[in-house]
């Protein structure tokens, strides 16, 4: 029998990814097996709902907290440093739209996670074709795409706080987001952008969430990419 230990209940069936949240099971423990044998017929192992209601709610008013500081911070530099072309403006209706559609996915339940990156690399191309189609003056690769990055670190940061036990989950995310970061940063040693304080911090902020994960990490993060990748 499996387990998803994100939604806490038994999976019967031979498959290796919860109905409920699609995130992957892992397989009982002969411990486990026992003490569910024991306690069947007292207790139901469904999961509750309510808590991880609660919870998401929690989340959700975190990130548009953060959202608010971003979009602040965002004008702050775009004032100082280009203020004859409002590209805040633009980053902050990106930022509106992930909002939104965080919502949506969370609403949905469902491999949200999943879809939190798909979203962030949209908004990338979304801010690059932008800048390309007025004029590609580089802000999207100086400033936005590069704050894009560092708001997905937040957001595994956040991921993982409110979901520790489970927090090996949110590793392809991350190892999607370290991709982005070397990018970014390969983009400056080639010539193509000038400016270099935002590509390093946004290696230098993943890497280290990187490298606390592969050191941390243990035996799950082990079975996690085994599980993901097949290797």
């Amino acid at each position: 029998m499996n387990k998803c230990r994100h939604c806490n209940v038994i999976i019967y069936d031979n498959t290796e990814v919860c109905p409920l949240c699609h995130s992957v099971l892992d397989e009982m423990t002969q411990e486990e097996q026992q003490e569910l044998n024991t306690r069947m017929p007292l207790e139901s192992p469904y999961p509750d709902v309510r808590k991880r209601t609660k919870r998401l709610h929690f989340a959700m008013r975190l990130i548009l907290f953060l959202f608010v500081l971003t979009g602040i911070g965002l004008v702050v530099i775009n004032r100082l440093t280009t203020p004859h072309f409002w590209w805040s403006g633009i980053c902050i209706v990106a930022m509106i739209y992930i909002y939104l559609s965080m919502v949506y996915w969370i609403n949905h339940d469902a491999g949200y996670a999943a879809k939190i990156g798909l979203q962030l690399i949209l908004t990338m191309v979304l801010l690059f074709g932008i800048d390309y189609f007025t004029g590609m003056s580089k802000w999207s690769l100086k400033w936005a795409i590069p704050g894009v990055i560092l708001f997905g670190d937040a957001i595994v940061f956040l991921l993982m706080m409110l979901n520790r036990q489970h927090w090996y989950s949110y590793t392809v995310l991350l190892l999607l987001i370290t991709i982005c970061s070397i990018g970014i940063i390969s983009m400056y040693f080639v010539g193509y952008i000038t400016n270099i304080v935002l590509p390093v911090t946004c290696v230098g902020v993943t890497g280290i969430y990187l490298l606390a994960t592969i050191i941390f990490g243990d035996r799950e993060l082990t079975r996690e990419l085994k599980r993901r990748f097949h290797v």
